[in-house]
């Protein structure tokens, strides 16, 4: 029997979210997102949330995951103390699009946030002239919170603004033929009422910063590594000396940003490199899935990943200072910890050189909540997506009647408190969607056992790409051509569902007709 939309869907208004936990009849069976499970433990007073986030940094650098051969001391105590959600994917694993999912709870096709945020020079395009960007209207979950009551706070790096004119002196604007880096205005920072942030800067060793009292035209330079300098910032705001960072009778919510491990690898303290002294990065990237003699733009690949493993070192020294130093406060029982990176880097498995693909290099992240005699520490498979982080973080406070019907992710607050209840996701969705060309480009799934990806370019034929992830853990074989029936299984069982949700346009039109037209 075929599932009509009335079955699938909760409502015809754009960005209403989708309220059916599972769908089990006829061909579609996807589990999808759905709202707040009910009857989750309910904290006594608000808490506070506390929110730190790298940029670039995929699941296998966990030590405690014995992927890759990273020294990561402080995320493994960390881990051990915390419920970690081992199957957890940025859907869109690019910059932009996963801070529009984490704001809005919402897929990229619905808020409109389908690339980065920058501006072009002449003759060129960028997000700006789609519209990508954090709009002023948008309720995120920091204006909700702003609205209950939280002194809010930011520091790092925010992308998710356009630059504007007259263009900020930067080094990247423009770079490679766009403009990347600008500040927020006030109006812009969605409910932040302490902001010490950046658009897009990448030089780590000499970042600077806008804060409330910074002319737009005279941002901060800072001669110290970014995470070191945001990890300063970040203590005194939990120390609040004299009240100076936020309101000590309000519960605070404040969000790190840290820029590194991103590109570019060269800008990292001499300290962290000494670390692995006598390694080279070939010695420590031995993903058999990695392709040494392919030719890298310049500045990426593997030969940089020795590098990238002192990043990521460096960023577990300075997360384990915040976490030191909230422990120190007595101010863990009271707040909420959540760890996660917007999405991973290939460093030149499968020959990609960072992100924006499908690999799990690319589209697997650390997800971590940490909230001492609240959480119990487990580790959990549950298929956990980007979108679903703002509606569990909001269930976990107790606040799940306060996420709107426009949030698209679930509220998983039953999972990771370890209860019974949560209707489990039976894929996760992938997608890239070319500028101004959401029709097209790539979409797919990863399920349990599959990862599937269609890419569909303009005037050519759709071509298919499947991993059986279980037997070949690293993707190194395309077994596409062998399975036409399972990836037909798939996309009506799996993708096709998860294209309604979102209100994604896209179809694989190669489908048989009879699929389809459950969708049209």
């Amino acid at each position: 029997m075929s599932i009509t939309r009335r079955d699938i869907l909760k409502g015809m208004a754009a960005g209403s979210a989708f309220a059916a936990a599972s769908l089990t009849t006829g061909c579609a069976t996807a589990i999808l997102p759905g709202k707040a499970s009910e009857n989750e433990a309910v904290p006594s007073k608000k808490p506070n949330l506390l929110i730190i986030f790298p940029d670039e940094m995929r699941t296998h650098t966990l030590g405690f995951m014995n992927e890759d051969p990273s020294l990561t001391p402080n995320l493994n105590k960390f881990a051990a103390q915390s419920v970690v959600l081992k199957q957890a994917v940025s859907n869109f694993p690019l910059c932009t699009p996963f801070r529009g999912m984490l704001m809005t709870g919402q897929y990229p096709y619905r808020n409109g946030i389908q690339g980065n945020s920058h501006t072009a020079t002449a003759g060129q395009f960028a997000g700006k002239d789609f519209g990508i960007e954090l709009k002023k209207n948008t309720t995120t979950w920091s204006d909700i919170l702003k609205e209950q009551g939280y002194s809010m706070g930011y520091i790092g790096k925010w992308h998710l603004d356009t630059p504007e004119v007259p263009f900020v002196p930067s080094y990247n604007n423009p770079m490679e033929g766009r403009f990347w880096n600008d500040w927020t205005a006030p109006d812009r920072r969605h409910g932040f009422d302490f902001w010490h942030a950046y658009g897009t800067y990448d030089l780590h060793l000499k970042p600077i910063y806008w804060t409330n009292e910074t002319p737009r035209d005279k941002p901060l330079q800072i001669d110290r590594w970014s995470p070191e300098h945001e990890a300063d910032v970040a203590i005194d705001y939990l120390r609040n000396t004299d009240g100076k960072f936020r309101d000590s009778e309000k519960p605070f919510s404040l969000v790190i940003s840290m820029n590194p491990p991103h590109s570019p690898y060269d800008q990292v303290p001499q300290k962290y490199l000494d670390r692995f002294e006598g390694e080279t990065s070939k010695s420590l990237n031995t993903r058999p899935n990695v392709q040494w003699d392919k030719e890298y733009q310049e500045g990426y690949g593997p030969e940089y990943f020795k590098e990238y493993m002192a990043m990521v070192n460096g960023v577990d020294e300075q997360f384990g200072r915040i976490i030191d130093e909230l422990d120190r406060l007595n101010l863990s029982e009271d707040t909420l910890v959540v760890f996660f990176s917007d999405h991973g880097c290939s460093m030149g498995s499968n020959g990609k050189p960072t992100k924006n693909n499908h690999y799990e290099e690319s589209m697997r992240i650390p997800m971590i909540f940490r909230w001492p005699g609240t959480l119990s520490a487990k580790h959990d498979d549950i298929l956990f997506s980007a979108p679903d982080i703002y509606p569990t973080m909001f269930g976990l406070m107790g606040m799940a009647d306060l996420i709107p019907d426009t949030v698209e992710g679930k509220n998983f607050a039953r999972t990771v408190q370890g209860l019974s209840g949560d209707k489990a996701p039976t894929s996760q969705l992938y997608t890239f969607m070319p500028y101004g060309a959401q029709s097209y480009g790539r979409r797919g799934i990863r399920s349990e056992q599959y990862t599937l990806m269609i890419d569909r370019k303009i005037g050519k034929p759709l071509t298919y790409v499947l991993h059986d992830n279980q037997a070949d853990p690293y993707q190194m074989k395309n077994i596409a051509d062998q399975n036409e029936a399972l990836i037909s299984k798939l996309i009506e069982q799996e993708l096709l569902p998860w294209l309604e949700h979102t209100g994604d346009p896209w179809r694989p039109t190669e489908v048989p007709k009879h699929v389809l037209n459950a969708y049209t």
